[in-house]
């Protein structure tokens, strides 16, 4: 581990290690698969609880989300480093630095609403555009040609900026408990990664949604060893782009999962 709150400017990686990163994760998570069953149908238990609360559910999710998160990626760093895990490296995050990890999920969480309520605001002011072009339009196909492109338009744009949001979250949970980075530089730090490696965390996002319809055919128990993997792709990824240590030989990836 680095010195607190400092870490190296991030590596570009090319765009194939995105998938190399699933993979890595995959295999991390094969060595010990129950324990990694146990740590998420705890996390789920504990994720539905908090969804229960009413209003604040969602909002109290969020929150929690980079405590949980940061537990997974030291239970797969101690993994990857040989240590045999446990129920209580779920909740790793917890002990190791709670206040920052909380407030990385209030920015993140206000990131996202901002993201939200720009876009819900264009997309009125591009239907009322659209609309007043529609009442100028010779006729109703025009009209709706109009107001389907309006649609593509707002979708893409949504998609887009929250793609860029979620960059500003994806390394920031092991940024604070690897790195020791404050919340802020930790948002900024996975931003500026991101932004460098957004083609690999692309095709990470990708290969995750696949590997996402095998794991839901049966009965969605899948997603049981689905989850961690996913949760690990964020360490796998960390060590690739801001880690320093060399990977074990245990942790080469095979060719295929």
């Amino acid at each position: 581990m680095q010195s607190p709150d400092t870490f190296h400017p991030p590596r570009k990686v090319a765009a194939a290690r995105g998938w190399r990163w699933c993979v890595e994760a995959f295999h991390i998570v094969r060595e010990q698969p129950l324990t990694w069953v146990l740590l998420t149908l705890v996390y789920l238990l504990i994720g539905f609880a908090v969804s229960l609360v009413p209003v604040l559910g969602r909002f109290a999710g969020a929150l929690i989300g980079p405590l949980f998160g940061a537990g997974y990626v030291l239970a797969a760093r101690k993994s990857q480093l040989g240590g045999e895990l446990e129920l209580a490296d779920l909740f790793e995050g917890f002990r190791r630095a709670p206040g920052p990890l909380i407030l990385v999920g209030v920015i993140y969480f206000a990131l996202a609403l901002a993201s939200v309520l720009v876009v819900t605001v264009g997309g009125v002011a591009v239907g009322a555009t659209g609309g007043l072009l529609g009442q100028q339009a010779a006729d109703a196909g025009q009209h709706a040609a109009t107001a389907t492109g309006a649609v593509g338009v707002l979708l893409l744009v949504m998609a887009v900026v929250m793609f860029v949001v979620s960059l500003c979250y994806w390394f920031a949970p092991a940024l604070v408990v690897l790195n020791g980075a404050a919340p802020w530089r930790a948002i900024r730090g996975s931003l500026a990664a991101g932004l460098a490696n957004w083609r690999p965390l692309l095709v990470a996002a990708l290969a995750l949604g696949l590997l996402l319809i095998p794991a839901l055919l049966p009965l969605g128990l899948g997603l049981l060893l689905w989850i961690p993997v996913a949760f690990v792709t964020a360490y796998t990824s960390w060590r690739d782009v801001f880690g320093q240590e060399e990977a074990p030989a245990a942790v080469e990836a095979p060719a295929q999962l």
